[in-house]
């Protein structure tokens, strides 16, 4: 079976790209519980802890995205080679 995790850290991108990438799923695997609650759910009132759930992995991944950024442009400017 496919492990995308697996495969985003075995593949030979840089660290950064790679911290970006699997932010990236934490924002979609913390959304898929609102976004299929809202689709399959008869009314519109979803539970608090969808939404800070949700809301919680955004943080992350965006922390995780600046992270990325900030060793990218470490490893383009500012590492000897």
């Amino acid at each position: 079976m496919w492990n995308p995790i697996r495969a985003v850290l075995g593949s030979k991108s840089p660290r950064g790209i790679k911290i970006i990438a699997l932010s990236l799923m934490l924002v979609l695997a913390s959304a898929l519980p609102i976004m299929l609650f809202s689709l399959l759910a008869p009314n519109d009132d979803a539970p608090i802890i969808l939404g800070w759930l949700f809301a919680a992995g955004a943080v992350l991944a965006h922390v995780g995205f600046l992270v990325g950024i900030l060793l990218i442009l470490r490893d383009m400017y500012f590492t000897k080679k």
